[in-house]
């Protein structure tokens, strides 16, 4: 083949592909971006809470807060109970002698 076909051919072919692989890509890539949006549509439906749900859910975390610190305040008050029956006041005068 002489050098001066070479270009031309070349030329064509790449012509040629980049015709196919347009006509063949085209339509799956724009089926793939109809889905994503279609699911990125779904998703932000989900995320969107209404004024009930939401006023619902913080109801619910603001329960469960002042729950955490009864069980806070119980707990340091167990604690407190059970450290002054472990010590008897011999014992806790030698652990801390500035209170004798």
């Amino acid at each position: 083949m002489p050098p001066a076909d070479v270009a031309p051919f070349v030329l064509g072919m790449t012509f040629i592909l980049c015709t196919a692989g347009i006509i063949i890509l085209r339509p799956l890539t724009k089926r793939l971006g109809d889905l994503m949006e279609a699911r990125n549509r779904e998703r932000q439906e989900q995320a969107q809470l209404g004024p009930q749900e939401l006023a619902r859910i913080t109801d619910v975390v603001s329960r469960l807060a002042d729950r955490i610190e009864t069980l806070e305040e119980r707990q340091d008050f167990t604690d407190r109970l059970l450290d002054s029956l472990e010590r008897p006041p011999a014992r806790a005068r030698l652990q801390d002698p500035t209170q004798q």
